[in-house]
């Protein structure tokens, strides 16, 4: 490997390779926990990896081969993998599988001999049927090992990317990995930290279309409900309105406006930004903007990789997860953030930037961030600069709008907040408003976390509470 092989592409076989004895891990305890004996007429450990290997060996070589030719680092990835797992099978679990499924000569030219696309490999039927979550895993894995595959001689191949997902795709159906069943719980803003705004529901109302069950009064009344926001929410509507009156001109005949999506939403953490862009990417299936309507969020951490040609991979699956729906950046800017040759960040924004254009039809992408920062960041590519032309500022919450969240978190959870408290805690949200690490929303959260724990403390100090003490939130649980 050393002549062949420099560090870096030492450290990608290396991460490969322990993706690839994770999944041996798995087949090797469904036999060590009994789920299988290997006495019986049932496939052997051996079966089973001799299995995992020609089933990855076969991938890999339709992935190599999908731009034309293998390169050398590509030829000695897809041998070397199963001999490194074969030399500690002989050293520490005491069998050799004596297979070798693809030699140096034939590989190429009988590919298709060890790559069946339509059938389930043993391997992967078998932790099915016995691992519930065997699939994820395997997908994971080998999503790693695929990634490392593709980055192995240091060239990006968009032939080879694709390939792979359509591999990982045959592992789930999609159904699974790319439309959420429900909306998870978001830290910006809690689903139980809303109250009518002063925008009315009339304001805010459109023709009823439907979206998973909804329509977009309903999708519109879910955004009238946070907690302030009001330019944010009339800034929506505003977004709104053109996009019908995009819609009526097509219907009539008339040439559509030439307008973006895509979004910029700036403010301080727990603003609310996560919470509407789940929003806007309901209002854009309503109109039908987008095919789906899912939201699929990221970071720096989700796009980039730590190696050339990983991190366009990396970033192409995500864009590919988010396709029909919204994908929504958080911090955006920190793609930018570092300079230099091993900044991985610019090769991240150049595939976002060709996949917007690959899927302008069905994909919208929302940045976030600090306001400075991400007019820095936007103006630093002209391709973003071009696609990104609506901007939405997130006002960080009043004390009183804060204080309509922690009474909304109180009510849910069944606490009474007396009237001292809740004077106390408007002192305290009156000194943190200004503050840009306090959160916001979040911060509240965090400020509910800590009294309902000096309030559980107090209580335990007293002798048979009832029930309005038990829970009742006083002055001297605030600080």
């Amino acid at each position: 490997m050393d002549t062949l092989l420099d560090n870096k592409k030492k450290k990608l076989f290396d991460e490969a390779y322990q993706a690839y004895l994770n999944i041996t891990r798995q087949i090797e305890d469904m036999y060590s926990e009994g789920m299988v004996n290997p006495f019986d007429d049932g496939p052997s450990v051996t079966d089973m990896v001799c299995s995992l290997d020609q089933y990855i060996q076969g991938c890999l070589l339709k992935i190599g081969l999908s731009d034309g030719a293998l390169s050398p680092e590509e030829m000695y990835f897809i041998m070397s993998l199963p001999d490194e797992f074969d030399e500690v099978c002989s050293r520490n679990r005491g069998y050799k599988r004596f297979i070798k499924l693809v030699s140096k000569e034939s590989f190429e030219s009988d590919s298709n001999k060890y790559y069946d696309f339509d059938n389930t490999p043993l391997f992967l039927a078998k932790l099915t049927e016995d691992f519930d979550e065997a699939p994820m895993m395997v997908r994971s894995n080998l999503q790693i090992v695929f990634n490392a595959f593709i980055a192995i001689d240091g060239a990006f191949s968009e032939c080879e990317a694709d390939v792979a997902l359509e591999i990982l795709d045959k592992i789930d159906d999609g159904s699974k990995e790319y439309v959420p069943d429900a909306p998870k719980e978001n830290v910006d803003e809690p689903s139980e930290d809303r109250s009518k705004g002063t925008v009315s529901k009339e304001h805010l109302s459109a023709d009823g279309i439907n979206v998973e069950g909804e329509n977009l009064d309903e999708v519109l009344q879910e955004l009238n409900e946070l907690i302030g926001l009001e330019g944010v929410k009339q800034e929506v509507l505003a977004c709104i309105n053109l996009l019908r009156i995009n819609k009526m001109r097509k219907e009539k005949g008339l040439p559509e406006l030439q307008t973006s999506n895509h979004m910029v939403f700036t403010g301080h953490p727990g603003t609310g930004k996560t919470t509407v862009a789940r929003i806007m990417a309901k209002i854009y299936k309503c109109l039908g903007v987008v095919s789906k309507g899912q939201l699929v969020e990221t970071d720096r951490a989700g796009l980039v990789a730590g190696y050339m040609g990983q991190t366009a991979l990396k970033t192409a699956q995500v864009i590919k997860k988010a396709k029909g729906g919204v994908l929504f950046i958080d911090e955006a800017y920190s793609l930018s953030s570092e300079e230099g040759s091993t900044d991985y960040g610019r090769e991240a924004i150049d595939t976002l930037v060709k996949g917007m254009e690959d899927y302008r039809d069905d994909l919208v992408v929302i940045v976030a961030g600090y306001v400075d920062e991400m007019k820095n960041f936007i103006n630093m590519n002209p391709g973003l600069r071009s696609r990104f032309n609506k901007y939405i500022n997130f006002e960080n919450y009043s004390a009183d709008e804060m204080i309509d969240i922690l009474k909304g978190q109180c009510k849910k959870m069944q606490y009474i907040l007396s009237d001292e408290a809740e004077q106390a805690a408007h002192e305290y949200f009156e000194k943190a408003q200004d503050d840009p690490t306090f959160g916001n929303a979040r911060g509240v959260r965090n400020f509910f976390d800590r009294i309902t724990t000096n309030q559980a403390t107090r209580i335990l100090s007293l002798n048979n509470p009832s029930d309005v003490e038990f829970k009742t939130i006083k002055k001297d649980d605030i600080y």
